[in-house]
């Protein structure tokens, strides 16, 4: 039953219609059935070759999807040809099954071994928005990732224990819902095992996941690290006008970090 409860309380599938204009749709078999990938490709139009330069395996937010999914970050790169697979994990979109914390590990590592299979020497890049980084940071840890692209980051045990303790009886129950949520998806310990270069991107009045369990991910981040954090921004707002200059620039760096000479 606390289980049902964590997921409740963390996850928000939907499995309603949404156009994918142009987007293609693949099946990822796992453990528990099929999840969906839905990929959208970045073809430069400075090259005659399709060749695919770099990939990325990107996770939504709570209550995403990855119909939405697009090309983000690689569209400032307009020299390379990029592929972005978004997935819905079990129970969002037309993926199988319920939504549940207990499955994410075993869908990671299933998709993660489906994409290698696709692209068995291009550069993988993991892209996480919100919920969807404790799947990012789960295979920045245990797989072999080119990078790591985070926004907006959440230690969910760190902050299910701390923010329901409005009573003795919120405070019993939060440490026990936190405890569903399996260990192996503790992203401050992931992120303490992860090598591979990261660039987090942060909100600066976030009141979902507010700045010091952000900093909790990034503090703890074993490999090479650059925050970029948005000014004034809340939870979902978009990087205003005034910062989209600085913030092109900094992914434009993460290139070289990522993908060496490419």
């Amino acid at each position: 039953m606390l289980s049902r409860i964590a997921d409740r309380l963390i996850m928000c599938p939907s499995t309603d219609a949404i156009d994918t204009e142009d987007r293609k749709r693949q099946s990822i078999q796992t453990a528990n059935g099929t999840v969906e990938a839905w990929i959208i490709q970045s073809t430069s139009e400075q090259r005659s070759e399709t060749e695919v330069d770099v990939v990325a395996i990107k996770f939504p937010g709570a209550g995403g999807r990855a119909e939405r999914g697009g090309p983000h970050p690689f569209e400032v790169w307009p020299d390379l040809c990029a592929e972005t697979w978004t997935i819905n994990h079990h129970g969002y979109g037309g993926s199988d099954g319920q939504a549940s914390m207990q499955n994410l590990a075993s869908t990671c590592r299933a998709v993660w071994a489906h994409v290698r299979q696709e692209f068995p020497s291009t550069p993988i890049v993991v892209v996480g928005n919100s919920l969807g980084c404790i799947s990012a940071l789960y295979l920045a840890a245990n797989e072999s990732p080119a990078g790591v692209f985070l926004r907006n980051p959440v230690p969910i045990h760190q902050l299910i224990s701390t923010r329901l303790k409005y009573n003795w009886w919120n405070l019993w129950q939060a440490k026990h819902i936190a405890k569903q949520v399996p260990l192996e998806l503790d992203s401050v310990a992931n992120a303490s095992k992860a090598s591979c270069p990261l660039m987090m991107v942060r909100s600066e009045l976030d009141r979902v996941i507010p700045e010091k369990y952000q900093r909790m991910i990034f503090e703890s981040y074993a490999g090479e690290k650059t925050e970029f954090v948005i000014e004034g921004a809340d939870h979902h707002n978009r990087v205003p006008e005034s910062q989209t200059e600085d913030y092109v620039d900094a992914i434009r760096q993460m290139k070289s970090k990522w993908l060496g000479a490419k």
